[in-house]
């Protein structure tokens, strides 16, 4: 069933949220004078030091991208060789929504891992790191986790350390794809070293966050992502005016408006999962962050799309996906529920 003529698109994903009125005013700014160019800026230089700071990463590397695909393939292309392997979950983005770029610019292949929801056993990286060494097999390089994932659970903190310790013990590398890490660190109450645990490079996601665009790759271990910069050129990610990017994340980390932001909106979507099951829906995942997957049959899809366009992430399943934001308001959590009294 599709969405009406004109249905909102306040559930439809946190893309689709406004920017923050802060991240406006940085924008208008940086607008104010000539700077330099290619993230040779003072705007640049300030909002990388917050991230490192903010992570406790102090000889990270910071890149800003245009996207989050984009930040996704700099860090995985970075990370391989033609030869590779890049392991991921069976719902990754990388693997089902970035329409084969990691493996088209990388070379690489991306091998699937069964997962719960996103989350992956640490045993299950035993068996591929053991092809290492065959000429018969590609081999693994990175393993790519998202936090938090695609069907919106969390790593728990003791959960991604010990996942990390062991992917390092197979030599792999780590990539924690983080497009929503605020939203994980503000549910998980924890600080944002221990919700990537020590993973070696990690997209800090912006879009989803209030920006107007723009994703961030702490490249913690650069001397393992060698030429990382010359992808990051290459695929067209770094913009002569990079300040306009960069001025949206120091806005974004200043003050903890990042957590703020995130905060909010897993606020909002406990809510909404809340009442669902009040009026005896069933959640297809537990609800521990901001997007909310839940069973509709038919009438009561019919009736939802006809005021708000809403995700299926699975053709197969009756299962829909309601995203909250930053600008997410009880008053559209409200109408909603109405809708399935």
């Amino acid at each position: 069933m599709m969405a009406g003529v004109n249905a909102s698109a306040a559930f439809a994903s946190d893309n689709a949220a406004p920017a923050h009125p802060a991240v406006l005013e940085a924008v208008i700014a940086a607008n104010q004078d000539p700077a330099m160019s290619y993230g040779s800026d003072d705007i640049t230089s300030r909002a990388a030091a917050l991230i490192r700071e903010t992570f406790d990463s102090p000889h990270a590397e910071v890149l800003f991208a245009l996207t989050g695909t984009g930040a996704n393939v700099i860090a995985l292309t970075a990370a391989t060789r033609p030869w590779h392997a890049i392991l991921c979950s069976d719902i990754a983005h990388s693997l089902v929504d970035e329409a084969g770029g990691p493996v088209r610019l990388s070379g690489a292949m991306l091998t699937v891992l069964p997962s719960d929801d996103g989350l992956i056993d640490p045993a299950a990286l035993a068996a591929h790191a053991a092809r290492r060494g065959s000429v018969h097999h590609s081999q693994p390089s990175i393993v790519t986790i998202t936090q938090s994932t695609e069907n919106g659970r969390l790593w728990r903190a003791d959960a991604i350390k010990e996942f990390v310790d062991e992917a390092h013990h197979q030599g792999l590398l780590v990539h924690v794809d983080g497009a929503r890490i605020a939203n994980a660190v503000a549910a998980l109450g924890v600080s944002p070293l221990e919700a990537m645990g020590d993973a070696d490079i990690v997209t800090v996601g912006g879009t989803k966050n209030g920006l107007l665009f723009g994703d961030a790759i702490l490249v913690r271990r650069p001397e393992r992502f060698d030429g990382i910069r010359f992808v990051h050129k290459q695929i067209g990610h770094l913009p002569s005016k990079h300040r306009f990017v960069s001025a949206q994340f120091e806005a974004l980390f200043t003050a903890g408006r990042w957590l703020e932001l995130a905060a909010h909106a897993n606020t909002m979507a406990a809510r909404l999962a809340a009442g669902f099951v009040e009026r005896g829906l069933t959640l297809a995942s537990p609800t521990e962050a901001n997007e909310v997957f839940v069973l509709l049959e038919p009438e009561l899809h019919a009736r939802v799309a006809a005021r708000f366009a809403v995700h299926a992430p699975d053709p197969q399943r009756p299962v829909y996906r309601f995203v909250c934001s930053w600008a997410t308001t009880d008053r559209e959590v409200d109408a909603v529920l109405d809708l399935l009294r």
